[in-house]
């Protein structure tokens, strides 16, 4: 799959179109002058899953042409990084002196139940 993100308007307005093949998104992306209907100035790209753009060209930014299975291999990549580095910045911290020593003071958090005042709990004579 391949898609071709387009950049339009004053707002820089972002629509993406679909394609199966490469070849029909090259086309797209790169036929602007066979595409810009004959003298209008109008911009008219249809994709394969039914969308069509119609727009002023001169209204067009840019455009990026992706491969889906390409740029799903680097979305992976990047979270496997993210991964490594959370593990790695874990290894360090458990072998940081300061930190080990903030951990060791604070000692085990204790729960208050039901948040009752001196473990208190209601119908066994706590009055507040």
């Amino acid at each position: 799959m391949f898609s071709l993100t387009i950049c339009f308007g004053p707002a820089g307005t972002m629509w993406q179109l679909m394609f199966r093949t490469q070849e029909a998104a090259a086309a797209a992306a790169t036929g602007y002058d066979s595409i810009v209907n004959a003298g209008t100035g109008r911009l008219i790209l249809g994709d394969d899953f039914g969308q069509t753009l119609n727009m002023e060209a001169k209204d067009l930014h840019g455009c990026v042409l992706e491969d889906l299975s390409l740029s799903k291999a680097a979305h992976i990549e990047r979270a496997l990084h993210q991964a490594r580095m959370q593990a790695e910045g874990q290894q360090q911290a458990e072998t940081d002196a300061i930190l080990r020593a903030a951990r060791a003071r604070s000692g085990p958090a204790i729960i208050d139940p039901m948040g009752m005042p001196r473990g208190n709990f209601p119908g066994n004579g706590y009055r507040g």
